[in-house]
């Protein structure tokens, strides 16, 4: 009988019918051990603990890790214990490439988590294609990198052409209504601002200006210059995060304050902590918060806090979800086959920290509602939509 399970870690493992899922066997191979066995489930994952994603790569690797720990503190997943075997890819595609195929051709792993971002993450996905193996990504929000594939889902986050598109509706709402985007030129970052220009016409405001860079730019005063030449009200910085810190820094350095300033990585504490009061009221977007009251939210809270002694943050909240949806595929599985475990994957609906995950015919993220938030005093409020739980007013401008 097929069915499709919602679970949170943390409770015994119920199922619940709300949808039809496939949970036949499939052609992908077996898992790395059978399910009755008693040796533990194996999961590979690369995450950037040192390099320039280090900030975000970190939290990653928490989100990972807490989540493992809670599990099987919680009996497991099929009664057997979760062993998670993380390492650190430098920020390096190509030490993610020989990571990955060391943890896929040695065949001893029953599934991937991924490395941060899209980046990194395209590549691994590559190569779960290749050894046929579930890879579930928690910070991969470019859709291109799931095109084509079979064994790739998007978990973690939602895609990144939704990452910022709110932004446009809420300028206009505060009184807003010229807006400059600046990105880089790698994909993942292009398509935040191409879901953010779409949204752009819709929500009746005005594109001033669209400002590429290379990804290996490190000094931002000619774009920040750039900017303040055209005088939007509204810059939204489609970047990583030490590119968003950077700009916002070279803005401040020109004498510029626009209005409002948006970016998708200021959710990483590093933000607030690298920029202190330049960092108060910019605008970022997230999937978790505590106000948000998703299933499980109140165990990873304490057991983030007891084992990290620091704030939670969303990508350590879309890490943990991601292994949320891996443990509840291979429970509405019944095995660690790979084949069926992808099959759940793909066809079925979860309950995570971050809301419901369900996702389409590519992998790619449908089920998640990110809101936007400010940093205000040293917290992140979440202001749009504005009947989001816990939403507070804006405070604008910048």
């Amino acid at each position: 009988m097929s069915r499709s399970t919602r679970f949170a870690i943390g409770i015994a493992v119920t199922a619940t019918v709300v949808s039809a899922c496939g949970g036949g066997s499939g052609d992908g191979g077996g898992g790395a051990a059978e399910a009755s066995s008693d040796e533990p489930i194996v999961i590979g994952a690369s995450v950037s603990q040192t390099g320039a994603y280090a900030s975000s790569g970190t939290n990653v690797a928490n989100g990972y890790e807490l989540a493992v720990q809670q599990i099987n503190e919680n009996g497991g997943v099929l009664g057997r214990q979760l062993e998670l075997r993380l390492e650190d890819d430098q920020s390096d595609a190509g030490i993610v490439g020989r990571l990955y195929t060391e943890f896929l051709g040695a065949g001893d792993v029953d599934a991937v988590l991924s490395p941060y971002g899209s980046a990194l993450g395209g590549p691994a996905a590559q190569l779960a294609e290749r050894y046929q193996t579930p890879m579930v990504h928690s910070q991969t929000s470019s859709p291109a990198v799931f095109e084509g594939t079979e064994w790739n889902v998007m978990a973690g986050l939602g895609p990144g052409r939704d990452v910022l598109a709110q932004v446009p509706q809420f300028a206009v709402d505060a009184g807003y209504e010229t807006i400059t985007l600046v990105h880089n030129d790698l994909d993942a970052f292009k398509g935040i601002c191409d879901g953010v220009e779409d949204a752009i016409a819709d929500a009746g405001a005005t594109l001033v200006d669209r400002i590429e860079y290379a990804a290996s730019t490190r000094d931002f005063s000619s774009t920040a210059l750039r900017v303040a030449e055209g005088a939007p009200e509204v810059v939204v910085e489609c970047s990583a995060i030490q590119d968003s810190i950077g700009v916002t820094r070279a803005l401040d350095q020109q004498g510029f304050r626009p209005a409002v300033i948006a970016s998708p990585t200021a959710v990483d504490p590093a933000f607030l902590d690298s920029l202190g009061p330049l960092a108060e009221k910019v605008v970022g977007y997230t999937q978790f918060s505590e106000a948000l009251g998703y299933e499980g939210t109140e165990e990873f809270v304490s057991g983030y806090d007891a084992e990290y002694g620091t704030p939670v943050n969303a990508q350590a909240a879309g890490a943990y979800a991601s292994v949320q949806v891996l443990a509840a595929a291979m429970e509405e599985a019944g095995s660690t086959d790979k084949a069926d475990v992808n099959t759940a994957l793909h066809e079925g609906t979860f309950d995570t920290v971050i809301g419901t995950y369900e996702v389409d015919e590519n992998g790619v993220q449908t089920g998640y509602s990110p809101v936007l938030f400010q940093w205000l005093a040293g917290e992140q409020a979440i202001v749009f939509p504005e009947d989001s739980p816990g939403a507070v007013a804006p405070q604008l401008p910048y």
